[in-house]
């Protein structure tokens, strides 16, 4: 895996996001919400108090969560209701998502790239990296948060030149090797470190931000080794699942790395295929934009 430094210091990637005037702004309650799930420890009244500070994200939360999904005849008024009638980590996955949305979605370069899509790929991609990682024994909650933002350098590269990455976009295609090389010879970085440099910026852990950086490699190597391969293998299922609803992840021959780096079995594989399956079809109008 890349290291570490490619994340920090002060260098020419910086001097790129420091020339883009229309970057989404740093998302200071989500980084404290992040900070809150971390915390094994964690107080329901700091978590209460810390999303009541965000008016609209309250209401949007307390939508989704009387939400016919859920399925209670009784409505739930506040965000304390909330954590505890579905729990603090669907609450925390829906606030993670309504962020990852609205900076897709509502950022200044949006109407140049097909940002919808690339929601739907980043939410899928959440969902999946989430079900992997409960599988595996690493944090589901991390795992969910790097997938869903692991593509946030498109939009960051977007802002710097919507004409030119549109034009990327359309000619290489939404993910793969093609694009990579293709952003590093027009920008000189590919969206992956862009999009891990502004994470660290914005002071979103290292756990979260490698990942991001590593989301295309083949190779992994370092603390954050599994964390890297599972946004991986997650990335691509989620491009197959959206290119074929009945397709095979163990035919995928961009999987074979991470899956030999996680240890998965053939057998294995299968039955985390069905497991992720099940869980985009379950969640995935959750976090859907409406």
């Amino acid at each position: 895996m890349t290291n570490t430094s490619e994340v920090t210091g002060k260098d020419a990637l910086d001097g790129l996001l420091d020339g883009v005037k229309h970057l989404p702004p740093t998302p200071v309650m989500l980084i404290k919400l992040i900070e809150l799930f971390r915390d094994s420890d964690r107080d329901v009244d700091a978590v209460v108090g810390l999303m009541r500070q965000e008016p609209a994200l309250t209401a949007e939360v307390l939508r989704r969560c009387n939400s016919s999904f859920f399925g209670s005849k009784n409505a739930v008024t506040d965000v304390r209701q909330a954590v505890f009638r579905v729990g603090f980590f669907e609450v925390y996955r829906m606030s993670v998502a309504l962020f990852g949305m609205q900076s897709i979605t509502k950022a200044k370069a949006a109407n140049s790239i097909p940002a919808l899509e690339l929601w739907e790929h980043a939410a899928t991609t959440a969902i999946i990296a989430g079900t992997l990682a409960r599988e595996l024994g690493e944090s589901e909650g991390v795992a969910f948060t790097a997938g869903l933002l692991h593509d946030i350098g498109k939009i960051a590269m977007a802002s710097i030149d919507e004409e030119s990455y549109g034009k990327l976009l359309a000619e290489n295609g939404p993910s793969g090797p093609g694009l990579n090389a293709a952003e590093k010879y027009e920008f000189g970085f590919t969206h992956g470190q862009v999009g891990a440099r502004l994470l660290k910026r914005w002071g979103v852990p290292e756990q979260i931000c490698t990942p991001v950086l590593c989301h295309h490699q083949e190779t992994w190597s370092g603390e954050f080794e599994r964390l890297g391969s599972i946004v991986n293998l997650a990335n691509v299922m989620a491009h197959e699942f959206q290119k074929n609803a009945a397709g095979a992840t163990t035919k995928i021959p961009e999987a074979a790395p991470a899956i030999k780096s996680l240890g998965i079995l053939p057998e294995d594989l299968a039955q985390l295929d069905e497991y992720a399956r099940s869980d985009v079809k379950r969640s995935l109008s959750r976090f859907a934009k409406s």
